[in-house]
C-alpha cells in the first residue's frame, strides 16, 4: 500500500462503498504528496495495512464500515497483540508508545476521510493509549562520565577517530543519529577562510540537516568538534561523498554508516570507557538540549533540537539532587 508503484487513486472516485484499502492508498498517495518523509509515508502505510487486515476479516472493507466499533476493536486488539523480536511474538504486549503509532496513522486517515466528505467517525474517537512519561534522570550522564566516553576510543585507528568526531558532533550539535548518518562531507561547507589545523582540513562551525518532516535547520559546532571531525577526513583514503563510513559496502556502492553500526560504535565507547549506563546517541541528545536549555532557554533549545513543539524539548530536561542542591546554592549565595 506504498505510493510508490501502486496504481494511483483518484480521490473523488472515493464513495461511502469504496474499499478501504482505497481510501488509505489515496491517503498514502496524499502524504507522499505533501512531502513526508521516506520513513513516515511507508510506516503509515504499514500500520494502515494492518488495520484494513484487521477491520477486512475474510471479505472486502468498505469506507462505509468504518464505526466506532471497529475503531474501538481495533484499538483493543493492539493492546492484546504481544510485541514481536526478531521475526517471533516476544511473549509480552506491544507497549502504549507502539499502539499510539498505529493509532496515530488511523487519525490521520479519519481527518483525509472528512475533508474528502466521506461518513466516518471523528478522529477524536480514536483513544489514544497513555504513555507514560519518560523520567529525565533516567538519561543523565555526568560530565566527568561524558568526558570518560569522549577520550575511550583508540585514536591510532581510523575507527577510532571516526567514533571520536562522531561523539564530538553529536555532544555540540545534539543531532538524531540518522540526521548525522545522512551528512555528506560537502555539507559542511570545507571553507579555505575556515580556521584549521595543521593538516589543512578545514571545517566551518555550521552544518544544515535534514530533519524531521523533511525540515532543514541549522545545527552549530564548537571548536573541538570542527578539530577531531578535521582529524578524521584527514586520516580518510578514501573518495566516498558520505561524512561517515564503514568497510561495508551498500547495495547503491556507498560505504555510508548505517545508524545501527554508528550506534554500535558508541556502545562499544561506552564499554571502554567503563560506563554502566547503555551510552546511546540519544543520551548525547538529551546532554546537549539539557545543557542548551540551561545556559541559552527552553525556546533557543527548541528551535536547535529541531522540536516543533516546545513540550517535546521540555521532556528531555531533568536532574538530579546534587545539580538540584548546587543550582539552589547559587540562587541564593
Amino acid at each position: 500500500m506504498s505510493p510508490k508503484g501502486a496504481e494511483y487513486v483518484d480521490p473523488r472516485d472515493l464513495a461511502p462503498n469504496s474499499p478501504l484499502e482505497d481510501l488509505v492508498a489515496a491517503y498514502v498517495q496524499e502524504l507522499a504528496d505533501k512531502g513526508r518523509s521516506a520513513r513516515t509515508v511507508p510506516a503509515y502505510a504499514r500500520y494502515l495495512r494492518d488495520f484494513v487486515d484487521f477491520i477486512q476479516d475474510g471479505s472486502v472493507a468498505r469506507v462505509a464500515d468504518l464505526d466506532v466499533r471497529a475503531l474501538k476493536a481495533y484499538s483493543t486488539h493492539l493492546s492484546r497483540r504481544e510485541a514481536v523480536i526478531g521475526r517471533r511474538p516476544g511473549g509480552r504486549r506491544i507497549s502504549a508508545a507502539t499502539k499510539n503509532l498505529h493509532l496515530i496513522a488511523l487519525r490521520g486517515l479519519l481527518k483525509y476521510a472528512q475533508t474528502l466528505d466521506l461518513p466516518v467517525p471523528a478522529p477524536e474517537k480514536v483513544d489514544l493509549a497513555k504513555a507514560q512519561e519518560p523520567d529525565p534522570d533516567a538519561r543523565h550522564l555526568e560530565a566527568s562520565k561524558l568526558e570518560q566516553l569522549l577520550a575511550a576510543p583508540v585514536l591510532t585507528r581510523t575507527d577510532g577517530l571516526r567514533t571520536r568526531a562522531l561523539l564530538e558532533l553529536l555532544c555540540a550539535t545534539g543531532c538524531r543519529i540518522s540526521e548525522v548518518m545522512a551528512l555528506d562531507r560537502a555539507d559542511l561547507q570545507l571553507d579555505p577562510r575556515a580556521p584549521a589545523p595543521a593538516d589543512g582540513v578545514r571545517v566551518l562551525d555550521e552544518v544544515a540537516v535534514l530533519g524531521k518532516g523533511g525540515k532543514h535547520r541549522r545545527v552549530f559546532l564548537t571548536a573541538r568538534a570542527r578539530e577531531w571531525i578535521a582529524k578524521y577526513l584527514s586520516a580518510r583514503r578514501d573518495d566516498d561523498a558520505a561524512l561517515f563510513v564503514s568497510r561495508r559496502r551498500k547495495a547503491d556502492g556507498s560505504y555510508r554508516m548505517s545508524v545501527w553500526m554508528a550506534q554500535r560504535s558508541i556502545a562499544d565507547a561506552a564499554l571502554r570507557a567503563g560506563l554502566a549506563e547503555n551510552v546511546s546517541p540519544h543520551w548525547l541528545r538529551h546532554a546537549a538540549i539539557t545543557q542548551w536549555t540551561t545556559e541559552m532557554g527552553l525556546p533557543a533549545a527548541q528551535r536547535l533540537a529541531g522540536h516543533k513543539h516546545i513540550a517535546s524539548t521540555n521532556r528531555y530536561l531533568g536532574g538530579s539532587d546534587a545539580e538540584l542542591k548546587e543550582l539552589y546554592k547559587r540562587r541564593i549565595g
